[in-house]
């Protein structure tokens, strides 16, 4: 089933998955679940997915937040695509 959003990454959130892919193998698959739940599912109208709307935060820094253990991909939603700007441990993510 293809999803109804389409999901593009900056070079900022590039650099950081493979970063952290590097130090830690079993993030590819992290990396998998969360541009499947974000190409179904970005606003968590199912309620599936650990999303939250940040507040405080300006388009282009990355609105939404998803979380998978203990890291967090953060992104903008713009019509029916999804900007990854960043990948970070949670201890990072919102320095």
């Amino acid at each position: 089933m293809a999803g109804k959003f389409h999901v593009l990454t900056t070079p900022a959130f590039d650099r950081q998955a493979r970063k952290a892919v590097r130090n830690k193998q079993d993030l590819t698959g992290v990396l998998e679940e969360i541009l499947i739940a974000l190409r179904s599912d970005p606003h968590n109208v199912t309620g599936r997915h650990k999303i939250k709307k940040l507040s405080g935060v300006a388009p282009e820094e990355g609105q939404w937040r998803i979380r998978f253990g203990d890291y967090r991909a953060r992104y903008d939603i713009a019509g029916r695509e999804v900007v990854l700007h960043s990948f970070r441990d949670r201890k990072d993510a919102y320095r």
